[in-house]
């Protein structure tokens, strides 16, 4: 049986939301947070204070999640950054991202210009040429444009006037592809939005047969009577994925006076859960390595985790937790494989009901994506909505949120980022 190593998680969600570079790399994140359940800060005179409380604790818990290198942006309202709280955390990673409902007044100016000579970046959020921020375009590192809702006039006039300035620029809220090759053309250097996360679809493409055959054992692996000479024969006969099981199974996560040498002494100790997971996830990864890729790869283990284990928790058996983990793992298939979901699931015999949340239809499985895609995007008010319909503890639901992130971090061998590149 694994023992994981121990770890201490408070009831706080954290959303991310990626930043990628002209190269679709993973350039950095922007960090969305909301503490699971306001009572915890009841001891906090302030607003201010509890705030503070929850960007600082939510920042270690993130980064616990998170390959090392990546830049974060982390929202400060006003208040905070008059009294240069950002100090509290690392200048290397962090970016100081400047809300468009600040008074950029001459008190906010001189605390911005202290945190820029104490090494942070500053970024100015939603430019869309407000005159108010002129004061603020000298200062700023990274300048994000809104690109939703503008015009393609707007939007190339807003980035010649700010080629003046000695910043990067970010194209936010980037929708499709069109958008995407505009502001690649203009020379933006960072990209954010749901384009990132939503296929692009092709004409006359389909799914490889390697692909389809994959997909097909995952699924079969996913059963309740799956045999384990079966799962342990597919690992044996791979060499690489030998390897990694190996790797994975001797990592610091698990608590093994000996190391584990042998494939077969692997799966014994693993178990059959923990095992067929783990090679469901390791074939998954294998469909597509790009970066892109790679993190819709990380978003779909942390569904596929995070909403199994709200399922074991829920007692009546009205949802399975199997079925729940599949639902997650195949939630973002059509974006990393660039196909529609139609395409992809008309080969997967899946059930009815999962089969249809998976294409978008309303059912008692498809408000589970809802539920997570509200955490990730920072959907607050949504999410409240989720819970109440689906009976959750809003601080138990926190807490299995950061620790699905820990458990998919292990399980995908996660590595340190590089040197970030910029276009």
């Amino acid at each position: 049986m694994l023992v994981p190593t121990k770890s201490i998680y408070l009831p706080i969600f954290v959303g991310r939301q990626t930043i990628y570079d002209a190269g679709l790399n993973v350039w950095g994140y922007e960090l969305l947070f909301r503490s699971g359940g306001q009572e915890q800060f009841a001891q906090f005179k302030n607003a201010e204070q509890a705030t503070a409380a929850v960007i600082i604790e939510g920042f270690s818990i993130a980064t616990a999640s998170l390959p090392r290198g990546r830049k974060i942006f982390i929202n400060y309202p006003q208040e905070l950054l008059l009294k240069e709280a950002p100090v509290a955390l690392p200048r290397d990673d962090c970016v100081i991202e400047v809300l468009e409902t600040i008074d950029p007044c001459p008190e906010l100016m001189n605390s911005l210009r202290n945190l820029k000579e104490f090494g942070y970046i500053i970024a100015l959020d939603d430019y869309v040429g407000q005159p108010e921020y002129a004061p603020l375009l000298e200062l700023a590192d990274i300048i994000k444009v809104e690109i939703l809702g503008r015009s393609w006039k707007e939007i190339i006039k807003i980035s010649q006037m700010l080629r003046q300035y000695n910043c990067l620029l970010l194209a936010e809220k980037i929708e499709n592809k069109d958008s995407f090759d505009l502001a690649i053309s203009l020379g933006f250097s960072f990209f954010q939005g749901f384009y990132f996360s939503r296929p692009e679809i092709l004409s006359g493409r389909s799914i490889p047969t390697a692909t389809v055959n994959r997909l097909r054992l995952i699924h079969e692996m996913s059963g309740h009577d799956f045999e384990m000479g079966r799962v342990a024969k597919i690992i044996s006969q791979d060499t690489g994925m030998s390897f990694r099981l190996l790797k994975q199974i001797n990592s610091v996560s698990y608590s093994f006076r000996h190391k584990v040498r042998s494939i077969a002494q692997a799966v014994t100790l693993m178990g059959t859960r923990a095992l067929k997971q783990w090679v469901m996830l390791a074939m998954l990864a294998d469909i597509d390595s790009t970066g892109r890729a790679q993190e819709l790869l990380f978003r779909c283990v942390h569904r596929a985790r995070f909403l199994e284990m709200l399922a074991l928790e829920i007692k009546d058996g009205r949802y399975d937790p199997d079925s729940l983990f599949l639902l997650g793992l195949f939630s973002n298939l059509d974006a990393m494989l660039n196909l529609p979901m139609e395409e992809i699931t008309k080969h997967l015999p899946l059930e009815k009901d999962l089969n249809a949340a998976l294409l978008g239809e309303k059912n008692n499985l498809r408000q589970w994506i809802e539920l997570s895609a509200a955490v990730e995007n920072g959907d607050w008010n949504s999410l409240d909505s989720l819970l109440h319909l689906l009976h959750l503890d809003e601080q138990n639901t926190a807490v299995k949120h950061i620790q699905a992130a820990d458990w998919a971090v292990r399980m995908l061998d996660i590595p340190d980022a590089g040197e970030p590149r910029k276009s």
